[in-house]
């Protein structure tokens, strides 16, 4: 006989045998609803996983775009950066263009000015320049002058030959840069499309991620509502009595502060053994840390009615004998439920848990309750 099969008979016999020993009110659940209501739960879940799995999958695909536009976005800082510093270097060679054309200019008005000079004095003859001198010193002080404005007026020449090839230079490496510019900024613009793109393919995948996420959130919330309905039947099957808040220090259990908010707003994270915080599990998976120094992380295989199956395969004990310190697994429900066993009583166990809504809770999800119950509601896991 398979572990499921012999599960499901010790469910269906303390099932029984509560129903014997406990008359139901008309109105409760006989075994065929539950079944029923089991039957229909596994269904959603199944459908609930379809979701997951495609929300999953476009989570994966908006951050591989967040990805894309940061890289995109690092890309254009770059261009931008390159943009102004051709822009920079343009300028610069536009000022020393100006340079040199006012350095071409004031050579040219010189060499005017030389070129007028030197033709005046070259009318007059030698005799004349000679004869109009003041004495002999003076005569050789003009020619001497004279033949100066001639080696001047060549080196000047020299110079804006030189300084019109130098601005040509200059004029060349401006057009390249103006031309690197258009090529920047058409690729800048090309990248801003690019990202544009991203950003409204990201803000399509995240619509669809949120429609699903809303939409599994709504069949979950359904599924709790039924596992709650479907406990709390159980619960009054076997004599569940003494329902009380409990230690004012929920089980010291350290994400308390967060319970149930958390749970109500749906900002519930994980626990360091892969549980929900302020669910059963969580709860018990830290009690079995606080009392034994060690838990297993059975994240993606943490509802309650997965620890049977975990227990055994990590060589833990099960049985369904209550002791002090052992853990209380219900299969009930599409997830089960966990409760730490805080005292045993003959066949009466008091326990303490989170996330049964119960009067004690104020009939709020993932909250702190203490109980006692029929040990028949539980198979017990002993971690020690």
């Amino acid at each position: 006989m398979t572990i499921q099969r012999k599960l499901s008979c010790l469910v269906i016999a303390a099932l029984m045998a509560a129903t014997v020993i406990y008359p139901l009110p008309a109105s409760a659940y006989n075994y065929n609803d539950y079944l029923e209501v089991r039957s229909k739960i596994s269904a959603l879940q199944s459908e609930i996983a379809g979701y997951e799995k495609q929300a999953a999958a476009l989570a994966a695909q908006a951050d591989s775009i967040t990805n894309a536009i940061a890289i995109l976005q690092n890309e254009q800082a770059t261009i931008k950066a390159q943009i102004s510093l051709k822009e920079a270097e343009h300028e610069q060679i536009v000022a020393d263009i100006e340079v040199v054309n006012t350095r071409i200019d004031n050579n040219s008005d010189a060499i005017g000015l030389i070129i007028a000079q030197y033709y005046y004095n070259s009318k007059i003859s030698t005799v004349e320049r000679l004869a109009s001198s003041e004495n002999f010193s003076s005569f050789v002080d003009n020619e001497v002058n004279l033949s100066s404005l001639s080696d001047t007026l060549s080196d000047i020449i020299e110079e804006n030959k030189n300084l019109k090839s130098e601005l040509e230079v200059k004029q060349r490496d401006a057009e390249i840069i103006l031309a690197d510019l258009d090529t920047q900024k058409n690729q800048l613009v090309a990248k801003e499309i690019e990202q544009s793109n991203l950003l409204a393919q990201t803000r399509e995948n995240e619509a669809v991620y949120q429609a699903l996420k809303a939409n599994t959130s709504s069949q979950k919330a359904a599924l709790e509502e039924e596992q709650q309905k479907i406990l709390t039947d159980l619960a009054s099957r076997y004599n569940a009595t003494n329902i009380t808040p409990g230690d004012p220090n929920k089980g010291s259990y350290p994400y308390s502060g967060q319970c149930p908010a958390a749970k109500l707003n749906g900002t519930q994270y994980g626990d360091r053994w892969g549980m929900y915080i302020c669910e059963c599990v969580s709860y018990a998976a830290w009690r079995v840390y606080n009392a034994y120094g060690r838990m297993p992380n059975w994240a993606g295989r943490g509802n309650a009615n997965q620890w049977i199956a975990n227990a055994r395969a990590a060589g833990y004990q099960v049985s369904s004998t209550p002791k002090v310190g052992s853990v209380g697994i219900s299969m009930a429900g599409t997830y089960g439920h966990a409760v730490w066993v805080e005292a045993v009583n003959g066949n009466r166990v008091y326990i303490s848990q989170y996330n049964a809504r119960n009067a004690a809770t104020g009939y709020l999800p993932g909250q702190y309750s203490e109980q006692w119950v029929d040990q028949g509601m539980y198979q017990y896991i002993y971690f020690y």
